[in-house]
Formats: structure tokens, C-alpha cells, sequence
């Protein structure tokens, strides 16, 4: 049986960092996944056939967490599951799609003041702050009930370390300037060649083994290069499992079990 489970998280941000910082990282798909400690490989994809109408504009996503079923990391998994990133104005929207019927909307958005800006109304019983920038997060959760308490505690935790690595990079980056807008183009178009690249890389009924459910991209056509004029093949896109350091006080949620590292492959650095 499936529960609906919604919740928001406010997180007020360090003073002195400008909005045009927090709204790049919020578009930067791949800063944004990489700072998420329970991820350790994505690569982009084609939108999959499960994909609604209006969700196959978005950027697309295959992606594997490291969970711990238990503290400490005595029992361990990885599942993997494809990810619809949006971005908004004011934020980024994302839709996963998991395992055994869990179905994950967020929504990240940046609210809040300045100094010097005229106060913006702040809606009741969250804990806004009602001077300052802060990060809300919107969540809305589909799943089996007897899952929903473990996967709330989860996504609260590894997001809560999302932003505070956020909030560090944020700040390291304003002390050095203001991004322009022209990087987050520059971002989103990188991320659209990678799509394409990840497309070119299964050619017609030829699964990809890192998407859950078998999706087959039977929709993408691809002519297959000829042995005898030895040409080169489409160039495979190389997932990129991220490095995950082991704490210093030991395995904790999300991080466990990973001892071999994997360095990025040139195009994702």
C-alpha cells in the first residue's frame, strides 16, 4: 500500500553570499548531485519511456545511492534510479523515479531578503527567517508505508548535508566574484552534449545496465559502423562513479562500504 508523505525544510543561509551564487548552483544539475553524499554514480540519459509528455524537455539523469540499512553500515545497498531535473526561476524542480514504486518530487527555491530590500511576506508555521536569504526545500513522497519513515529519514539527513556543502561552496564562490550568467548556460549546454553522448552510447535494443527497470532506448535510431572501413564506433559515455572518502570517525549513513576510488573521466571534471 502506498503513503503520500509531504514535508518542507528550511535552511537559512550564511550572510554575504548573493543570490546569483545560490541560483547557479541550484541550475548546476551536476554540482547539485555530486554534493548530495548518498550518490556515487550518475551520468546523464536520454529521457526514458516512462518519462511523461512534459517531462521530456528536462535534463535526465541515471543515478545509484549507497544506502545503510543499519548504523554504522552493517548491512549496506545500492539502488539506482533515473532523475528529471527542471530549472525554475527561482530554483530547481526534480522528479525521481525509484525502485518499488518510490516517486520522489522536490522542489529547491530561494527565499528570503537582503538587507536593504524591502521584507517579503513570509508564510507561517515554516520558521522562515524574515531577514536573509534561505533555501526551501519542498517534498513530496510516494511510497510503501512501511518504507516512508526510513526514506523520509534518509533524504533529511543526506539533504541536510547537501546544504551545508552548499552553503561552503557558496561562500568560497562569492569571495571570489559573482558568477555571470553565461556559466550556467555554458553548464546546462555540457549537460545536453552529455545527454546526446549517453544517447549515442546504446544503439537500438540495447539496454542500459545502470537504469533501473531495463529501459530500452529502442527509440533512438543509430547506424552501426562497418568492421571493413575500420571506423571508429560512437564514443561511449563513461559513467563516473564519484570518489567517496571514508570519514574519519568511521562509516556513517550513506558513505559506507566504498573503498575503491574511480576518478572522473575528463569531460565531467
Amino acid at each position: 500500500m502506498s503513503k503520500r508523505t509531504t514535508f518542507t525544510t528550511i535552511s537559512p543561509l550564511p550572510a554575504g553570499i548573493p543570490r546569483e551564487v545560490v541560483i547557479e548552483f541550484l541550475h548546476n544539475h551536476q554540482e547539485m548531485i555530486d554534493l548530495n553524499p548518498l550518490i556515487i554514480e550518475r551520468h546523464p540519459i536520454p529521457p526514458p519511456s516512462h518519462s511523461p509528455d512534459e517531462e521530456t524537455r528536462c535534463v535526465w539523469w541515471s543515478l545509484t545511492d549507497k544506502i545503510s540499512y543499519l548504523p554504522g553500515g552493517l548491512v549496506s545497498g545500492e539502488i539506482a534510479y533515473t532523475a528529471a531535473f527542471n530549472d525554475l526561476p527561482n530554483g530547481v524542480q526534480t522528479h525521481c523515479y525509484a525502485p518499488l514504486g518510490t516517486d520522489i518530487r522536490e522542489r529547491w527555491s530561494l527565499g528570503g531578503t537582503l538587507p536593504g530590500e524591502p521584507l517579503e511576506p513570509v508564510e507561517i508555521g515554516l520558521g522562515a527567517p524574515r531577514q536573509g536569504l534561505y533555501l526551501r526545500e519542498d517534498v513530496e513522497l510516494r511510497c510503501n508505508f512501511m518504507m516512508a519513515s526510513f526514506v523520509k529519514k534518509t533524504l533529511k539527513n543526506a539533504h541536510g548535508t547537501l546544504v551545508e556543502r552548499l552553503c561552503q561552496k557558496a561562500a568560497i564562490a562569492s569571495r571570489h566574484g559573482t558568477p555571470s550568467n553565461d556559466s550556467v548556460s555554458s553548464q546546462n549546454s555540457n549537460e545536453r552534449s552529455h545527454v546526446q553522448a549517453a544517447d549515442d552510447a546504446f544503439p537500438p535494443n540495447r539496454a542500459s545496465n545502470r537504469v533501473s527497470g531495463g529501459q530500452l532506448y529502442s527509440q533512438h535510431s543509430h547506424p552501426r559502423p562497418n568492421p571493413s572501413e575500420n571506423a571508429p564506433g560512437p564514443q561511449r559515455f563513461v559513467p563516473y562513479r564519484k570518489p567517496v572518502p571514508l570519514p574519519v570517525n568511521g562509516p556513517t549513513n550513506g558513505w559506507a562500504g566504498v573503498h575503491h576510488h574511480q576518478q572522473a573521466p575528463a569531460e565531467l571534471q
